[in-house]
Protein backbone atom coordinates (compact mmCIF):
# COMPACT_ATOMS: atom_id res chain seq x y z
CA UNK A 1 0.00 0.00 0.00
CA UNK A 2 1.32 3.43 -1.31
CA UNK A 3 1.84 5.54 1.48
CA UNK A 4 -0.16 8.42 2.86
CA UNK A 5 0.21 11.81 4.83
CA UNK A 6 -2.69 12.09 7.09
CA UNK A 7 -4.10 15.93 8.22
CA UNK A 8 -5.22 17.08 11.38
CA UNK A 9 -7.09 19.62 12.87
CA UNK A 10 -10.26 18.99 10.71
CA UNK A 11 -11.22 16.37 12.54
CA UNK A 12 -10.67 18.04 16.26
CA UNK A 13 -13.12 20.88 14.57
CA UNK A 14 -15.87 18.43 13.58
CA UNK A 15 -15.68 16.53 16.64
CA UNK A 16 -15.53 20.07 19.26
CA UNK A 17 -18.27 21.24 17.07
CA UNK A 18 -20.18 17.67 17.29
CA UNK A 19 -19.52 17.63 21.38
CA UNK A 20 -20.67 21.22 21.90
CA UNK A 21 -24.24 21.00 19.80
CA UNK A 22 -27.35 19.64 21.59
CA UNK A 23 -27.59 22.05 24.19
CA UNK A 24 -31.45 23.28 24.99
CA UNK A 25 -32.12 26.11 27.10
CA UNK A 26 -35.68 26.96 28.40
CA UNK A 27 -37.39 30.11 30.00
CA UNK A 28 -39.91 30.76 33.09
CA UNK A 29 -42.68 30.29 29.97
CA UNK A 30 -41.30 26.61 29.47
CA UNK A 31 -40.59 27.63 25.95
CA UNK A 32 -36.53 25.85 24.82
CA UNK A 33 -34.50 26.23 21.86
CA UNK A 34 -30.94 25.24 21.16
CA UNK A 35 -27.91 26.50 21.44
CA UNK A 36 -26.58 27.20 17.82
CA UNK A 37 -22.81 26.32 17.73
CA UNK A 38 -20.41 28.36 14.94
CA UNK A 39 -16.96 28.47 13.86
CA UNK A 40 -15.87 31.82 14.47
CA UNK A 41 -17.76 35.35 15.03
CA UNK A 42 -21.06 34.13 12.77
CA UNK A 43 -23.08 37.45 10.43
CA UNK A 44 -24.77 40.08 12.47
CA UNK A 45 -28.05 38.65 11.02
CA UNK A 46 -27.60 35.53 12.08
CA UNK A 47 -25.92 36.42 15.47
CA UNK A 48 -29.34 38.34 15.86
CA UNK A 49 -31.69 35.44 14.84
CA UNK A 50 -29.57 32.69 17.14
CA UNK A 51 -29.44 33.87 20.63
CA UNK A 52 -28.22 31.83 22.44
CA UNK A 53 -25.13 30.66 20.42
CA UNK A 54 -21.63 29.03 20.83
CA UNK A 55 -18.74 30.08 18.63
CA UNK A 56 -15.23 27.88 18.46
CA UNK A 57 -12.19 29.72 17.27
CA UNK A 58 -8.87 27.84 17.16
CA UNK A 59 -6.13 30.11 18.59
CA UNK A 60 -2.69 28.54 19.00
CA UNK A 61 -1.39 25.36 17.86
CA UNK A 62 1.99 24.02 20.30
CA UNK A 63 4.11 20.84 20.12
CA UNK A 64 3.65 19.16 23.48
CA UNK A 65 7.38 18.23 24.69
CA UNK A 66 6.07 15.91 27.48
CA UNK A 67 4.34 13.52 24.92
CA UNK A 68 7.45 13.93 22.49
CA UNK A 69 9.25 10.07 20.93
CA UNK A 70 11.21 10.29 18.18
CA UNK A 71 12.30 7.43 15.71
CA UNK A 72 10.27 4.90 13.69
CA UNK A 73 7.56 2.98 14.58
CA UNK A 74 4.17 1.36 14.82
CA UNK A 75 1.14 3.16 15.34
CA UNK A 76 -0.92 2.54 18.42
CA UNK A 77 -4.27 3.49 16.09
CA UNK A 78 -5.12 3.42 12.86
CA UNK A 79 -5.13 6.79 11.02
CA UNK A 80 -8.17 7.71 9.40
CA UNK A 81 -9.23 6.15 5.86
CA UNK A 82 -6.54 3.02 6.78
CA UNK A 83 -7.11 -0.88 7.00
CA UNK A 84 -7.60 -1.20 10.27
CA UNK A 85 -6.33 -4.93 9.85
CA UNK A 86 -2.52 -4.23 9.49
CA UNK A 87 -0.44 -2.66 11.34
CA UNK A 88 1.05 0.69 10.05
CA UNK A 89 4.66 2.20 10.48
CA UNK A 90 5.22 6.13 10.17
CA UNK A 91 8.45 8.47 11.70
CA UNK A 92 6.56 8.87 15.18
CA UNK A 93 4.23 11.82 14.98
CA UNK A 94 5.17 15.05 16.48
CA UNK A 95 2.16 15.39 19.94
CA UNK A 96 0.51 18.70 19.51
CA UNK A 97 -1.56 21.11 21.57
CA UNK A 98 -4.79 22.84 19.51
CA UNK A 99 -6.02 25.33 21.91
CA UNK A 100 -9.57 26.73 21.58
CA UNK A 101 -11.55 29.61 22.39
CA UNK A 102 -15.28 28.27 22.80
CA UNK A 103 -17.63 31.78 23.62
CA UNK A 104 -21.31 31.28 24.64
CA UNK A 105 -23.87 34.15 24.13
CA UNK A 106 -26.99 35.12 25.62
CA UNK A 107 -29.73 37.52 25.83
CA UNK A 108 -31.33 36.12 29.29
CA UNK A 109 -29.65 35.38 32.84
CA UNK A 110 -31.44 31.78 32.98
CA UNK A 111 -30.23 30.72 29.39
CA UNK A 112 -26.47 31.89 30.60
CA UNK A 113 -26.83 29.36 33.51
CA UNK A 114 -28.19 26.82 31.80
CA UNK A 115 -25.19 27.00 29.16
CA UNK A 116 -22.53 27.41 32.24
CA UNK A 117 -24.25 24.66 33.93
CA UNK A 118 -24.06 22.14 31.00
CA UNK A 119 -20.49 23.15 29.30
CA UNK A 120 -18.70 22.53 32.98
CA UNK A 121 -21.19 19.23 34.00
CA UNK A 122 -20.94 17.37 30.89
CA UNK A 123 -19.69 19.04 27.84
CA UNK A 124 -15.90 20.18 28.83
CA UNK A 125 -15.52 19.10 32.73
CA UNK A 126 -12.84 20.66 34.80
CA UNK A 127 -11.72 17.11 34.79
CA UNK A 128 -11.11 14.28 32.68
CA UNK A 129 -12.39 16.03 29.72
CA UNK A 130 -12.64 14.16 26.60
CA UNK A 131 -13.40 14.27 22.62
CA UNK A 132 -14.44 11.05 20.72
CA UNK A 133 -12.59 11.14 17.10
CA UNK A 134 -14.72 8.93 15.41
CA UNK A 135 -12.47 8.50 11.60
CA UNK A 136 -9.28 7.42 13.90
CA UNK A 137 -11.52 5.46 16.89
CA UNK A 138 -9.19 7.65 19.03
CA UNK A 139 -10.67 9.29 22.40
CA UNK A 140 -8.70 12.65 22.73
CA UNK A 141 -7.69 14.47 25.62
CA UNK A 142 -9.48 17.64 26.68
CA UNK A 143 -8.27 20.04 28.83
CA UNK A 144 -10.30 23.03 30.21
CA UNK A 145 -7.33 25.70 30.49
CA UNK A 146 -10.07 28.69 32.24
CA UNK A 147 -13.63 30.05 32.52
CA UNK A 148 -14.10 34.32 31.88
CA UNK A 149 -16.94 36.16 32.31
CA UNK A 150 -17.41 38.98 29.57
CA UNK A 151 -20.95 40.65 30.09
CA UNK A 152 -21.32 43.26 27.93
CA UNK A 153 -24.15 45.24 26.89
CA UNK A 154 -25.00 45.36 22.91
CA UNK A 155 -27.48 47.43 20.99
CA UNK A 156 -28.80 48.59 24.63
CA UNK A 157 -28.86 45.15 25.71
CA UNK A 158 -27.37 43.33 28.11
CA UNK A 159 -25.12 40.54 26.86
CA UNK A 160 -23.89 37.30 28.62
CA UNK A 161 -21.00 35.99 27.58
CA UNK A 162 -18.66 33.24 28.68
CA UNK A 163 -15.19 32.52 27.35
CA UNK A 164 -13.55 28.89 27.87
CA UNK A 165 -10.06 28.16 26.87
CA UNK A 166 -9.38 24.34 25.85
CA UNK A 167 -6.59 22.46 25.11
CA UNK A 168 -6.95 19.53 23.19
CA UNK A 169 -4.63 16.72 22.21
CA UNK A 170 -3.64 16.25 18.96
CA UNK A 171 -0.83 14.77 16.57
CA UNK A 172 1.18 15.96 13.07
CA UNK A 173 2.77 13.52 11.16
CA UNK A 174 5.55 14.46 8.82
CA UNK A 175 6.34 11.12 7.31
CA UNK A 176 4.16 8.88 5.16
CA UNK A 177 2.41 5.90 6.72
CA UNK A 178 2.92 2.56 5.62
CA UNK A 179 1.05 -0.26 6.01
CA UNK A 180 2.95 -3.80 7.01
CA UNK A 181 3.54 -5.99 4.37
CA UNK A 182 0.88 -8.94 4.64
CA UNK A 183 2.05 -11.82 6.29
CA UNK A 184 2.33 -15.32 4.13
CA UNK A 185 0.23 -17.57 5.46
CA UNK A 186 0.78 -20.66 2.65
CA UNK A 187 3.94 -21.50 1.10
CA UNK A 188 3.42 -24.28 -2.05
CA UNK A 189 6.23 -26.29 -2.58
CA UNK A 190 6.92 -28.70 -5.95
CA UNK A 191 9.49 -30.97 -5.90
CA UNK A 192 10.54 -32.64 -9.28
CA UNK A 193 11.63 -36.46 -9.24
CA UNK A 194 15.04 -36.55 -10.76
CA UNK A 195 15.78 -39.87 -12.11
CA UNK A 196 18.37 -41.96 -14.51
CA UNK A 197 20.94 -40.32 -12.45
CA UNK A 198 24.83 -42.06 -12.86
CA UNK A 199 27.21 -41.19 -10.12
CA UNK A 200 30.82 -42.82 -10.96
CA UNK A 201 32.91 -43.21 -7.79
CA UNK A 202 35.85 -41.78 -7.05
CA UNK A 203 38.90 -43.73 -7.75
Amino acid sequence: MAGVLMPFILNEDKALKALLTGITVSDFKSNSRPVGVWFGQPDVEIRNQSYPYITIELIDITEDRARNNRGYGKLNYTPEGLDSTVDHYSELPVPVDLEYQVVSYARQPMHDRMILSSILSTKLPLRYGTLEIPEDNTLRRVELLGHRKRDTTEGGKKLYVNLFSIKVSSELFYSKIVAAAAAIEHVNIALSTVTNINVTPPA
